[in-house]
This record gives structure tokens, sequence and C-alpha cells, in this order.
């Protein structure tokens, strides 16, 4: 699956590029307030962000509604990461235009680093009415409600993203990653591989290109589609070659293929990329076993029993067991027999 916290940060940062500083008209605002704002914006436009902040404090001192200021200091404050006070002025700047689409914005990234992301949602959803034209707003929105669970929501408003935008290449991988998420069964794995497949065609060096093809892998090896699974692990190893879960499924895919010396390679792949890997060594024990090699399955189930983490961990130490009394039994009966 595709993690969300990347999802997150790919957020945050479209929110934070469409959050800028706003411009204004001086001749609607007192003199001192816009020699202030406009000197913090000199400022602002070289990176200067604590020398803005006090002008800015006083432009909106000298004229308390002069929403430009309030807004950017709102801006300023998100900047120098003050977020309690950023908040403070975006809401500020609401309360004297609620249609101020930036302020919801920037009220919206707060919400997203302090991961409250109903209050995220809340403002990306009146940032999509007052401008229904705006895919970054429809995506973040849906990134957001994929965040709180709202898988049916956020693939609406991904989609509608894409409706405006239809090359919006983090709209692509975040519908594929929030489609396999909701997929409940193999039935639905079609519809999700071709969303990512949708998603690799428009940037296959995405960040999480490797992620995206590891899931399809996955997907084909749960409708035992096993040759496709096999070169879609290929794809993600290729791409990042530590990914160790997409060398267990390499392993999965091979082994339905009858394909066991592969398989075991794929497997030592696997656990040389993540050591003690439970899942991996169960499923060489398996392989040895079946190969009647008791004593390289003996260690494999023994590393399998270390993985706490594994759900084999009853089934390793089982099969431990029944493989120290085969081996008992079969001392003990060569012993009598050498008499």
């Amino acid at each position: 699956m595709l993690r969300k916290s990347y999802f997150v940060v790919a957020l945050l940062s479209i929110l934070l590029s469409i959050v800028l500083w706003s411009g204004i008209a001086t001749s609607q605002t007192e003199q001192p307030a816009a020699k202030s704002y406009l000197d913090a914006r000199e400022y602002v436009n070289k990176g200067g962000y604590s020398d803005a902040l006090p002008l800015l404090r006083k432009a909106v001192s000298d004229s308390a509604g002069f929403i430009e200021a309030q807004y950017n200091l709102g801006f300023t404050y998100e900047k120098l990461n003050i977020l309690d006070s950023a908040g403070v002025a975006y809401g500020a700047a609401l309360s004297l235009d609620s249609t101020l689409v930036g302020a919801h914005f920037g009220l919206s990234t707060i919400a997203l680093r302090t991961q409250d992301y109903a209050t995220a949602v809340k403002h990306l959803r009146k940032a999509t009415e007052l401008d229904s034209t705006s895919a970054e707003a429809f995506f973040s929105l849906g990134a957001a409600l994929d965040q709180t669970n709202d898988l049916d929501g956020a693939i609406v408003a991904l989609r509608k993203a894409i409706q405006i935008k239809p090359d919006y290449v983090d709209a692509h991988y975040q519908l594929a990653a929030t489609l396999s998420r909701k997929a409940a069964s193999a039935q639905d794995y079609p519809d999700v591989i071709a969303a990512f497949k949708k998603a690799l065609e428009l940037d296959s060096t995405h960040a999480n290109a490797s992620t995206a093809h590891f899931s399809v892998a996955r997907m084909y090896a749960a409708m035992k589609q096993n040759d496709q699974a096999i070169s879609s692990a290929d794809e993600a190893i290729k791409i990042k070659p530590d990914l160790f879960q997409a060398y267990f499924v390499k392993g999965n895919a091979l082994t339905a293929l009858g394909k066991d010396d592969e398989a075991i390679a794929a497997y030592k792949k696997a656990i040389e990329k993540r050591q003690n890997y439970g899942s991996a060594h169960f499923a060489l024990g398996r392989l040895y076993q079946k190969k009647e090699q008791w004593q390289l399955a003996l260690k494999e189930y023994k590393a399998a029993a270390q993985d706490t983490t594994s759900p084999q961990v009853p089934a390793a130490k089982k099969a431990a067991k029944q493989i120290e009394d085969y081996l008992k039994q079969t001392a003990a009966q060569g012993a009598t027999q050498g008499k």
C-alpha cells in the first residue's frame, strides 16, 4: 500500500505553494499601515520573515480592518513556524472576509501539520466551495479526507481534481492509494491496478513509484496472476533495491509457479534486506521442508519464531517441534537398526 505519510507531505507542499503573499491596493489603506505593509513585503521577497513580522504587526495595529495585512501576518507566522499565532491571524482575516480562499488554505495547512484532519477538511471544503475550478483544492481535500478514513468522499474529491486537471500526477497517485485502501476484495483490484498504472504512466519517477509497483504486485499475486506479480515486483525492486516486501511477494509468486529454487533466492534476498523477517524465514522453512532438507527447514522455522511481529510465530514453533521430533525418531530408528 502507498504510505499515507507521503501524501501528507506532498499535500503540505502543494498547500504552501498556494498560500502566497497577498497583494494590496495601498490607496484604500491608511498610509502608515500601508508603508509598514510594503516594507514588510520587501523583507518577505528576500526571505526575511523575522524582519517582516514586526512591520506586519504594526500594520495590523495601525489599521484593524486591513485584511491583506492580517492574512499576510498569518502567512509570515506560519513561515516562522509560530502556528498558534498564524491561526489567530488567519482567523482574523476570515472574520473580515469569510471568502478569503488563501486564509482557508492557511488554516488547513496548520491543521494538517498538527494532524487535525477534521479541521483541515472543514477549511478545504470551504475553499472548494469558493473556488470550484481549483484542482489543487480538490486534491488537498481528497488527501485530507483519506486521512479521516472518509474514503468515498476522498475518491469523489480526487476524481474532481483529475477532471479539472487530467494530468495531475499527485492526484492520480493519491486516487490509486485511496482506491487500494477501499478495495474490499480481489474483485476490486483491476480498477485499482488501472489507477496505479495511469499514475505510473504519467510519472514513472514519482517519489512513490516503487510503492505503486509493489502494490500492483501484491494485487496481481492475490488474483493468482503470478507472472504479472513477478514483473511488477521486479519493477519495484529496480527503483528501490531495498524494498524487502517486494522480494517477499516475488518469492510467493515464484512458489505458486513451482519455481522453488528461484523462490528461495527471492526470500533470501528479502531477509538480506530486512533481518529477522519472520514471514520470509517461514516461507523458506516450508520450501526446505518440501525438499526434505530438514536441518535447513528447522533453522528457518526457528528464525521465524524469533520475529514477534510475524503472524506465523505459532505455526513456526509447531513446525520446528515436528521436525525436531521427526529427526529424533529417525535417529532412534537408525540406532536400533545398527545394533
